[in-house]
């Protein structure tokens, strides 16, 4: 049977800079280091941080990166009461590796719905980073109906063609580009731009961009997560075979943000996920490097805008619930708030995210007294 697996203490937060035996003991606490069995018999590694009780969210990483990184979610999560689950790829942190000619990005978004069975999760919200907006992207395809809102991507790697720095790539022999030391020499130098945070005299860096803290995170992960960075860089160039679907046969809601010194995107990959995906929304952040991740003011609205969708979710649910057709009864007045039940729905559905109070009221004030309207 699939189960969870854990150790020691629980995350907690910093209010002055941390030593190394915080930074030790935060790293090995419980919550950063936990396993979950397959049904395959397979382990895979995970955190979990933000409020324990809070609305779920599966994040995923960049580029080889570990489930460490997202401790420095933890405070924002917790103060928009959402919990963040960081799934560890095959063969990054202590997940067992997979076969890198038989993975792909939609055999994670199969990982994440097992996990979310064996928690008993029936909705979550998804968010991904870099490279790991491939895998955001799969879950939105494979697990559509379980997903609460919009598909939330940072600086998402789209497709190597598009990508800054690395199309000479497409011109490397195969057999030298599947050899480890060429794979890990390409890797580090994209680690550098996708994993290093912003100067630390930017006021929206987050509250764990901490000297010791972001060293021991990056020498664990350079340490532990090199073969998983492999295959996720397999998946990227696309090497063994495509990912397995398109980023246009997504219908979720999809909202990008892209900063203008992103060394590793262009501006043309997000802007050709604008206009060919069917709902796509993009944000561009002035000045902002390939490391969104670490920008408070790009989390803070991801997760403000997370947390407004299961309002929004919760209050239709609820409005669902007290005005069925079933309730409403037969008469003359039932296809009039039968249309109006639908015009809500649609409402709801369609409304700015960031006006939910809004959206709330004028909704209340609907089904309070529908023959008003």
């Amino acid at each position: 049977m699939s189960r969870r697996m854990s150790e020691t203490a629980s995350v907690r937060s910093f209010d002055s800079i941390p030593t190394m035996a915080d930074v030790e003991a935060t790293l090995g606490c419980v919550d950063m280091n936990q396993r979950y069995e397959l049904y395959s018999g397979r382990l895979v590694s995970f955190a979990e941080v933000g409020h324990p009780c809070g609305h779920p969210v599966f994040c995923f990483l960049g580029l080889g990166c570990m489930r460490y990184y997202s401790i420095i979610l933890e405070d924002l999560a917790f103060k928009h009461s959402l919990r963040i689950y960081c799934i560890d790829r095959p063969g990054v942190g202590m997940s067992q590796p997979a076969d890198p000619e038989s993975w792909t990005p939609l055999r994670m978004a199969e990982i994440v719905e097992e996990m979310a069975n064996g928690f008993n999760i029936q909705k979550f919200s998804v968010m991904g980073h870099s490279c790991g907006a491939i895998y955001a992207m799969a879950c939105a395809l494979r697990l559509k109906s379980r997903i609460v809102g919009t598909v939330w991507l940072m600086s998402p790697w789209v497709h190597l063609t598009l990508a800054k720095r690395m199309k000479w790539i497409k011109h490397m022999p195969t057999t030298l580009l599947k050899s480890q030391s060429t794979a890990g020499l390409l890797y580090k130098s994209l680690s550098v731009a996708a994993k290093e945070p912003p100067c630390k005299s930017d006021p929206n860096i987050l509250n764990y961009d901490r000297e010791k803290l972001i060293k021991s995170m990056l020498q664990d992960n350079m340490a532990e997560s090199l073969e998983g960075a492999n295959n996720d860089l397999m998946v990227c160039l696309e090497l063994y075979h495509s990912f397995g679907f398109s980023y246009k046969d997504v219908t979720l809601p999809v909202h990008v943000f892209w900063g203008t010194k992103d060394a590793v995107i262009s501006k043309e990959a997000v802007d050709w996920m604008e206009q060919r995906l069917p709902q796509c929304t993009l944000s561009v952040i002035e000045g902002g490097t390939h490391g969104l991740l670490w920008r408070a003011d790009v989390v803070s609205q991801i997760f403000k805008g997370i947390a407004s969708s299961w309002k929004l979710a919760e209050f239709e649910r609820s409005l669902s619930q007290r005005w069925s057709i079933k309730q409403l009864g037969l008469n003359k007045h039932q296809s009039y708030r039968s249309s109006t039940y639908s015009a809500v729905q649609q409402a709801i559905q369609t409304s700015n995210i960031y006006d939910t109070q809004q959206t709330l009221y004028q909704t209340q004030q609907i089904f309070e007294d529908p023959d008003r309207f």
